[in-house]
């Protein structure tokens, strides 16, 4: 089974602008995730696929083989729109090196932290046919809340316990997991027949909380250098 990664680097990004050239340990934070492809045994090949030349160049000199995505996929302002530009991206790639493949694997560049064994894994268990999709997660023990009501009587309600039958925190039974958009493997039948990366039969690999850093907004860039260089740069 043909295995490709895709790995989506958008130019416009709005909470760190030129996020994904943002430099992790000496490197931008694309180059990881094009090492994290390159040295996963399960993948076959890799594109970077971005709207922005520059990080078309930094991604080609890591090595990265690249296309240019069409403007309607330069924003993030459309239902499933990354699912659509996995779509696109595989038939174009498809076209370009006349090589269908079967799985396809979303790797963002925002998760820099993830490891590359969870990769396999997570390819092998699609593989295996007894998932058709599979995302990593970490384990989650947060008490969350929501909001009910109207602006002008709004209250606030648990939405995944009981606070009035509250155990030590330890002992909680949680069956609950996040999604740390990490990793997705899916088949490649099932992307397209959905449009959607996720299928009927969904796998998940746990990650560790401290590689589940999805980096969005300047603390979430501090909070992976720090882990970064204390628990992969110094190890």
């Amino acid at each position: 089974m043909n295995v490709l990664a895709i790995i989506p680097a958008r130019g416009g990004s709005k909470g760190i602008p030129r996020k994904n050239i943002e430099l992790l340990g000496g490197k931008p934070l694309v180059a990881h995730t094009i090492s994290h492809a390159q040295n996963a045994s399960e993948i076959d090949n890799l594109v970077v696929t971005s709207d922005d030349k520059e990080i078309r160049d930094v991604a080609a000199s890591f090595g990265a083989p690249v296309v240019d995505r069409p403007d309607e996929f330069a924003h993030d302002k459309t239902l499933q729109e990354v699912d659509k530009l996995l779509i696109w991206t595989t038939k174009e790639f498809e076209k370009n090196t006349n090589v269908n493949y079967d799985i396809i694997v979303l790797l963002y560049p925002t998760a820099p932290l993830r490891d590359i064994e969870s990769i396999n894994k997570a390819v092998r268990l699609v593989k295996s046919g007894e998932y058709d999709s599979v995302l990593s997660v970490y384990h989650d023990t947060r008490y969350l809340w929501k909001k009910t009501g109207d602006n002008d009587d709004e209250t606030v309600i648990p939405s995944n316990y009981d606070p009035c039958n509250r155990m030590p925190r330890q002992k909680e039974m949680w069956n609950q997991w996040a999604e740390n958009k990490a990793i997705y493997v899916m088949r490649k039948d099932v992307l397209f027949e959905k449009t959607c990366r996720m299928g009927d039969k969904i796998g998940m690999v746990e990650m560790e909380k401290w590689r589940s850093v999805d980096i969005d907004t300047p603390v979430d860039l501090l909070m992976a250098r720090s882990l970064y260089d204390t628990q992969i740069k110094n190890k």
